[in-house]
């Protein structure tokens, strides 16, 4: 590799790697399809079909030998979600005469259940995710690629005093996915490529804890904060049956994560104030997708694609700490699914335009196991987006699209004191209006 190449690609990684460091979205479940601005006003269809930036390398590394020559890109996607709740009567189940319950043993629990306190909130957030990719040739039949993504990521945020404070407040994950890839051409027709990953998961929740000895009037306070690597692996697979059309097939395995950190407790009771370790296995979902692509002529071109995400696998949410407590969260999760179609216009040489739609299934299957931490509903999103290109090696993309989320409710119990167990309840009963804007600008260069 030339130096100035080499100097030019190191500054592309490191630019990326502080930006992902920042990188924090609300997605469908927890994925983010947002790893290409390019992508975004076409609402993804296709994948990385279309070959109009460098994105193969996450999306499909087979379709890296749609290209030629060595590419750079980097882009920046801002995600602004608004997600209002209301409060369609939430309730809070205790004893009376919990005084006595909680110093006279053997007292009888009367029972009575209260409005809950507190106000709706809006747990919607404004954050960022980038993405950086590199591809260059290794011969005539095979290519190199390198990503630098955030496929998974979510992000709520409620004040400490609205109604559903006791099952979350914050709630955030971050991703950094780390992909190198390899693509190869088998024949003129016929193409496959396969690559790695290292992924970084940085997890923070936090909720208020009820205080049985200040019952509304001063709550506690909990936060958890975890950390770690995995590794897992993509496939891919491309057959061009003429230059202006092709289909593929794509696979991300599964990322077993094993999360070390710690849970903090503050303005609780006397004894259990303080921070202990806590550790979490959660297993982020393999995924499957088909693409097709079409040119029609010229100047138009149409894609489609469907994405199928084993989001099955997320049963639980089981957080373990040192003091031999433990938080375990039914999540209950179903596969999901994800349509798209798109057309992009080259209205001549320097300017090309893209639409999109996508409808994105959520994993969600009641309102039993929607929580405010994720509060995910079906979707319907439209994209809208162009590329600049003012010369021959260089372009710059911008990408919008919004996000009408379907309406959705919460209906979850949960226990306010971990012993004895429905001593004390609180059923969270909301509804959900989402919506969202999401901006993204980018900018490839061939060298």
């Amino acid at each position: 590799m030339h130096p100035d190449h080499y100097r030019r690609l190191l500054l592309v990684i490191s630019l990326a790697g502080a930006l992902v460091t920042t990188s924090q979205a609300y997605a469908s479940g927890l994925q983010i399809t947002e790893q290409s601005v390019t992508g975004l006003g076409r609402a993804f269809a296709g994948g990385s079909l279309p070959n109009d930036d460098v994105s193969a390398v996450f999306y499909n590394p087979a379709d890296m030998m749609l290209s030629k020559g060595m590419q750079t890109q980097v882009g920046l996607v801002y995600i602004d979600i608004s997600m209002k709740t209301a409060n369609t009567g939430s309730t809070t189940r205790l004893p009376a005469n919990l005084g006595d319950v909680l110093t006279k043993p053997g007292t009888l629990p009367v029972f009575v259940t209260i409005p809950s306190l507190g106000s709706s909130d809006n747990g919607g957030t404004g954050n960022f995710v980038p993405n950086a990719f590199f591809a260059m040739d290794i011969n005539d039949q095979m290519r190199f690629g390198l990503g630098i993504t955030a496929p998974f990521a979510v992000s709520t945020d409620y004040g400490r005093d609205w109604v559903g404070r006791y099952h979350a407040v914050q709630s955030e994950l971050k991703t950094i996915d780390i992909n190198p890839s390899i693509a190869y051409r088998v024949n003129g027709n016929f193409s496959v490529g396969a690559g790695v990953s290292a992924q970084y998961a940085d997890a923070t929740l936090s909720q208020a804890l009820f205080n049985p000895f200040t019952p509304f009037v001063k709550d506690g306070f909990a936060e958890v904060k975890a950390d770690g690597w995995a590794f897992g692996y993509n496939l891919g697979a491309l057959y061009e049956f003429d230059p202006n059309t092709r289909i593929s097939i794509s696979y991300r395995s599964r990322i077993n994560h094993s999360v070390d950190g710690d849970r903090t407790i503050s303005d609780y009771i006397t004894g259990r104030n303080g921070e202990v370790g806590a550790q979490a296995d959660v297993t982020l979902p393999d995924w499957l997708g088909l693409a097709a692509y079409r040119r029609l002529n010229d100047q138009w071109a149409v894609m489609s694609s469907v994405r199928w995400t084993n989001w099955s696998l997320f049963k639980k949410l089981q957080i373990d700490f040192a003091d031999g407590s433990q938080s375990l969260t039914e999540e209950n999760w179903e596969d999901s699914w994800s349509f798209n179609i798109g057309v992009s216009y080259d209205y001549n040489p320097e300017w090309t335009f893209r639409a999109g739609y996508v409808y994105d299934q959520t994993p969600i299957s009641s309102a039993e196991y929607r929580t405010p931490r994720i509060p995910d509903s079906n979707r319907n999103a439209f994209g809208l987006g162009f590329s600049y290109h003012p010369g021959s090696q260089l372009s710059v993309d911008f990408g919008y699209m919004y996000i009408d989320f379907a309406k959705a409710s919460t209906d979850n119990t949960v226990n306010l004191i971990p012993s004895p167990a429905g001593l004390i309840t609180d059923t969270l009963r909301l509804d959900y209006t989402g919506s969202g804007n999401l901006i993204g600008i980018q900018a490839s260069y061939r060298f």
